[in-house]
């Protein structure tokens, strides 16, 4: 198969060295198009046999405009029908760029004014609100000053960025002079920041993936409960299971509608174990570590992306597999080796592997190039310092590196 081929569809998928590049990545190469994995690094995905080229870029995050330049430079060379952006900060340069890149190909994204909305937080709160979907308490010190809402928060609770990486700039304070001490200077290095109240971390969490096309119609949507974290306290979930919870469904499609959504977006809400009460955290406006779990429910939402960008009309997949679980294997390790809680008793068990409802993010029985990938990544970071920097989060980012 030669990439000079006419007849052969070809897509570009950006970060391909993330997790949730991968279901793309076999999604397209099961359709029989030629999958091009492109990011600043060689990854998991750019090692999997559906992989037909490999592109390395400039880092988006240390090297904005280069990276622009280099992949719209690269467009106007190749024919490609459509883009996949993954990762928040590519789907970001993707979409404030969007009328440069649909000079070249075909994705799907909103607007930006739009997308705006789902990545900035404060945004997404007041839309969730207007929309009638429960947030916790927040307060917005750029209406109100911080003096002001130092005065009527509730304590604890927590300073937040309005745009970051997963909980990269959250500070807890517990006294008015904590977070009168801390406010400015989070606000200097990491942009426009919030106060939220401090909800316990004993509820259950889950997110939901969803699709809509132009018109609002729902095409798909999961839901699933985030059972197992690393780091075990409140990190990125390693192990997750698929629910049925239109209530929960229904509440992240008042939002979307409500932002006037087009396209793919994930969200986190979590269980307020004081009123037992689910309510929206944050809207994520790409594709989630965790894309493997709509897989596992046996929907393909890549496909479903690919034919809106193609100007099909594709069958909704409203109807889903629960009670499948996904498992981020090496993750679900680092959790067994420090939780303090539930080890031995956990259900499922960590030690049930060969489970028929479970699906591994990487691990495939016909495919172990992905492995080899994400262990070979991972060991770039000892060579890598600001790669690893960012990765174990050892230093603050200013609010361009987020």
């Amino acid at each position: 198969m030669s990439l000079d081929d006419k007849s052969i569809e070809k897509v570009l998928i950006l970060e391909a060295g993330a997790k949730a590049a991968l279901p793309i990545i076999e999604s397209c190469g099961q359709m029989g198009l030629y999958v091009i994995a492109a990011s600043p690094r060689k990854g998991c995905g750019s090692y999997s046999k559906y992989t037909k080229q490999r592109l390395i870029y400039p880092s988006p995050r240390l090297y904005p405009q280069e990276c622009l330049d280099f992949l719209l430079n690269f467009l106007k060379q190749q024919d490609i029908s459509v883009l996949f952006p993954v990762g928040d900060l590519m789907t970001d340069l993707v979409a404030q760029n969007h009328k440069l890149f649909s000079e070249y190909t075909k994705f799907v994204l909103p607007l930006y004014e739009t997308f705006i909305k789902g990545r900035d937080k404060i945004l997404t709160l007041k839309s969730a609100t207007k929309a009638g979907c429960p947030i916790p308490q927040t307060w917005y010190p750029d209406e109100h000053g911080i003096e002001k809402v130092v005065e009527i928060c509730y304590y604890p609770n927590l300073i937040k960025p309005a745009i970051g990486v997963g909980s990269r700039g959250f500070i807890l304070c517990k006294t008015r002079q904590e977070l009168l001490d801390s406010f400015e200077e989070n606000q200097k290095i990491y942009g426009r920041c919030f106060v939220q109240e401090f909800v316990p971390q004993t509820g259950l969490q889950y997110k939901v993936d969803a699709i809509f096309d132009k018109f609002q119609n729902l095409l798909a949507g999961v839901v699933y409960a985030k059972l197992r974290y690393y780091p075990a306290d409140g990190g990125s979930s390693v192990l997750n299971k698929t629910e049925k919870r239109p209530d929960i469904l229904t509440s992240a499609l008042k939002v979307m509608k409500e932002l006037n959504w087009v396209g793919f977006c994930d969200f986190d809400f979590i269980t307020d174990p004081r009123d037992n009460v689910v309510k929206l955290m944050e809207i994520n406006p790409r594709y989630p570590e965790s894309y493997r779990a709509t897989v596992a429910a046996g929907v393909d939402m890549t496909k479903i992306i690919y034919q809106l960008a193609e100007g099909q009309n594709p069958q909704p997949q409203l109807d889903y597999l629960e009670n499948r679980y996904t498992r981020f294997l090496f993750g679900d390790i680092m959790w067994f080796l420090t939780t303090k809680q539930n080890r031995w008793t956990a259900k499922p068990s960590f030690f049930s592997f060969f489970r028929k409802d479970m699906n591994y993010q990487l691990l495939r029985a016909n495919d172990f190039g992905p492995i080899y990938g994400y262990i070979i990544s991972n060991l770039s970071m000892l060579w890598d310092k600001e790669h690893r920097e960012f990765r174990l989060r050892l230093k603050k980012n200013r609010k361009t590196d987020s």
